[in-house]
């Protein structure tokens, strides 16, 4: 079972991701403010560059929500994409409107005529994504967890997203079909002008991803370090033995569930409005395949592996599509490297040298205290 850390380390932690999230822009390739080597002029912000930062910012939630289910509860999802498409689709109709007369998914309804007016609430919104994404989690999971497990588990959250992907591209009436919602205006925020999120190239509407970004990983930082935490990890270690401890299991695995469908549906609602626009490939099986070689990358049991892993997945896709028209393989043959060389990825690479530095400064240590005529302590 994972020890929670020293009450003084986590401001430390969430200092450092706060600093990490600062500093994300300027990280991009090519630089979103670079010093230009022969003048020492900075150069302005790109907004592409930010934009890609903003992109990063959405799917580190996407990707942090399906590690707190497979990395700290040992639970395989190959749907995880569709709490991501419902927080956006549900965030584009309530702030763009609809109007549908007629016939619904190709069912005729008669004269029922639904109906919604375009709303400017971010705060709405966001209370809507989040409790349908938590309804159908729940649902979801009260389906499947008590007769489910490992790969069966697996696939029919797979088929799950499926039918989430079905509805949203043959449910053109209400969704748009490919074509999706399209220009859905960004809300304004109590306090600042009507526009302020599409202003300064992309600069405010990252601000505003990066303070929502942060304030989600908090929460899961504290999750995932309380008791609550502590029995997901027993869990995946050993449900048998979780559950001679007097653990509800499939409760844990319930609430754990949701929990993980939280984080995707609000990387959803806030691509939806850095995008204005949202489409059926958002709940589609290459976001889900995304979502996974990200977490691997970065690092399954380790808090910042998947948003370590969406930075590295994002960056090296933006490189190699400047450079080669195969750029899909790209991150495909990194992630096959990482699996064959480093299984816990980028961040139990870094924890590995870090154990092997520390261990040839103990040996250094005990070497001159030997050599002094001192006792090494075991």
């Amino acid at each position: 079972m994972m020890k929670a850390p020293p009450a003084a380390k986590w401001w430390i932690d969430l200092g450092l991701i706060a600093a990490a999230f600062a500093i994300l822009p300027f990280l991009m390739p090519g630089g979103s403010l670079d010093l230009n080597p022969f003048t020492g002029h900075r150069l302005p912000f790109h907004a592409g560059f930010v934009d890609l930062a903003t992109t990063i910012l959405a799917f580190s939630l996407l990707a942090l929500g399906f590690n707190l289910l497979f990395g700290h509860s040992g639970e395989l999802s190959f749907g995880h994409a569709m709490f991501f498409a419902i927080g956006a689709y549900v965030s584009a109709l309530f702030s763009k409107g609809f109007n549908v007369t007629g016939t619904l998914c190709g069912v005729g309804i008669g004269s029922l005529q639904l109906h919604h007016d375009a709303v400017n609430n971010l705060w709405i919104s966001l209370i809507l994504s989040l409790g349908l994404a938590a309804l159908s989690a729940w649902l979801l999971a009260r389906l499947i967890v008590p007769r489910s497990s490992g790969i069966y588990y697996a696939m029919i959250t797979l088929a799950s997203a499926q039918v989430i992907y079905f509805l949203a591209f043959h449910c053109s009436e209400l969704s748009g079909g490919e074509d999706g919602v399209q220009g859905v205006a960004r809300p304004s925020l109590p306090g600042f002008p009507v526009d302020w999120l599409s202003q300064s190239g992309g600069l405010h509407m990252y601000l505003f991803a990066a303070l929502i970004t942060f304030v989600a990983v908090a929460f899961n930082y504290w999750v995932v370090r309380s008791p609550f935490g502590s029995v997901l990890h027993a869990l995946r270690e050993n449900r048998q033995r979780a559950r001679f401890l007097g653990y509800d299991a499939n409760k844990y695995r319930v609430n754990a569930f949701v929990l993980s469908a939280l984080f995707p549906a609000l990387g959803g609602w806030l691509w939806t409005y850095f995008q204005q626009a949202i489409n059926p490939d958002a709940g589609s099986v290459d976001y889900s395949g995304r979502v996974v070689m990200m977490s691997l990358l970065g690092g399954i049991h380790s808090f910042v592996g998947p948003m370590i892993g969406a930075f590295v997945y994002w960056d090296i896709q933006n490189s190699a599509s400047q450079v080669t028209r195969f750029w899909p393989a790209a991150p495909g043959a990194v992630f096959v490297v990482f699996v064959l060389a480093a299984p816990e990825g980028i961040n139990g690479l870094v924890e590995s040298l870090r154990t092997a530095l520390r261990r040839r400064s103990f040996n250094e240590t005990a070497r001159e205290t030997e050599d002094a005529g001192g006792e090494v302590l075991p």
